[in-house]
């Protein structure tokens, strides 16, 4: 039995408020659909994080490989619920920029198949592959926006191929703003980026969008709150998705009191993970000399710290008896870290609400610039009879290992 199990059944049957947690491979998935807070409250889905999934493929975030490459890597979201403890989830996808025009029909079946509902696409401009910016990085300034109009059009190209897929517009004014030194050029500054946000959430909405995501790096959530609280003035029913990362001790409560429809715990699954392999591999039995000298993928994962990645590699190689009891334990270990991150999460109701759990953003960040994998270039091919030559650039992509 396959429940409807979609974002906008999920608004609707929780007065239009979720929360969402990342996941990036099946055994973080299954922690989602597993663990409850004390009151009885549960994760309503998973989010697929371009961030955690290029960590978990050994890659670096910058859009080296495409949303539709990604999107074949990544597990399907399994909701059948015959079985006992199989909660459905929902579940929305990270799609950077979009990707190339001609991708978009393939992305959206491809995603649609393993569950997704929900899509994701942010207004940076398009660059070439391997020059994204991540938005939570110290350098997310280097990177322009989109011109509203161009992104506008992404926004339609998504939506004319869009059946019950929510195409959701993610704003990356706050990101991108340059902090000023003179207090009153910082004042200035402040309110221009919000009027900028503004303006973009609703020519986007006008160009098509189902929803709107306002993402945001400072700890301080007053651009954020105030982002919602005007743009519910004049667009009440429009769903509003948050990220609250960096501005971590804000409660749920806040948020959705300032129009928040959906919360997003954009990366707590992976950092759980590394934390808790951290410990893992300083322990006397875990044998990690002996997986040092079995492969060197595996050799380069420990030395980054790219633990995800590491445990894919092991499951896919076989490297020996030693290594898969490490790969087992280790993967035992990380469950039950993750396992305990979500459960705190749910009772603190905040994105910080496990931080003692969890590695730093910073150094997830730093974990994942590091390449671990080797990338080979293959061909992804345009429909027949193409004629837009802007969309013919680049089409040797750099694929996953």
């Amino acid at each position: 039995m396959f429940p409807d199990c979609s974002v906008l059944s999920m608004l609707a049957n929780n007065n239009g408020r979720i929360r969402l947690l990342e996941a990036h491979d099946p055994d973080s998935i299954e922690v989602v659909r597993r663990v409850c807070g004390k009151d009885g409250q549960s994760f309503h889905g998973v989010w697929m994080s371009g961030l955690t999934q290029s960590t978990y493929l050994g890659l670096p975030d910058t859009e080296l490989i495409s949303p539709l490459e990604r999107s074949h890597s990544m597990t399907s979201l399994d909701n059948d619920c015959t079985f006992p403890q199989r909660r459905p989830l929902c579940a929305a996808f990270d799609a950077d920029s979009g990707g190339k025009p001609w991708e978009v029909p393939v992305l959206l079946s491809s995603l649609a198949a393993k569950g997704v509902s929900m899509v994701i696409i942010e207004d940076k401009r398009a660059a070439e592959p391997g020059s994204k910016v991540n938005s939570l990085s110290d350098m997310s300034g280097s990177q322009d926006l989109a011109k509203i109009h161009d992104f506008a059009s992404v926004v339609q190209r998504f939506k004319a191929q869009s059946t019950n897929m929510l195409i959701t517009a993610r704003i990356e004014s706050f990101t991108v703003r340059k902090p000023q030194s003179n207090e009153v050029d910082e004042r200035i500054s402040v309110q221009q980026t919000l009027d900028d946000a503004l303006e973009r959430a609703h020519a986007y909405r006008r160009a098509g969008a189902d929803a709107i995501m306002i993402h945001s790096k400072s700890k301080d959530p007053s651009e954020v709150l105030s982002f919602m609280q005007r743009f519910k003035l004049k667009d009440p029913h429009t769903t509003l998705v948050v990220v609250p990362t960096a501005y971590a001790e804000t409660t749920e409560e806040v948020l959705y009191n300032a129009g928040a429809n959906v919360i997003i715990y954009a990366n707590h699954l992976m950092r759980a993970k590394i934390r808790a392999i951290d410990e893992f591999g300083s322990r006397p039995d875990a044998g990690v000399q002996a997986l040092i000298e079995a492969d060197g993928v595996v050799a380069a994962c420990l030395e980054a710290r790219n633990y995800g990645c590491m445990l894919r590699t092991l499951r896919v190689r076989d490297l020996g008896v030693s290594a898969k009891r490490y790969a087992y334990a280790a993967q035992s270990y990380a469950r039950k870290n993750m396992s305990a991150v979500a459960r705190m999460l749910l009772d603190g109701r905040t994105a910080g609400a496990a931080d003692a759990r969890l590695i730093t953003v910073k150094e997830l960040l730093k974990i994942n610039g590091q390449q671990v994998c080797a990338a080979e270039p293959f061909m992804i091919m345009p429909p027949l009879g193409l004629r837009d030559d802007s969309s013919l650039e680049g089409w040797q992509l750099k694929a996953r290992l």
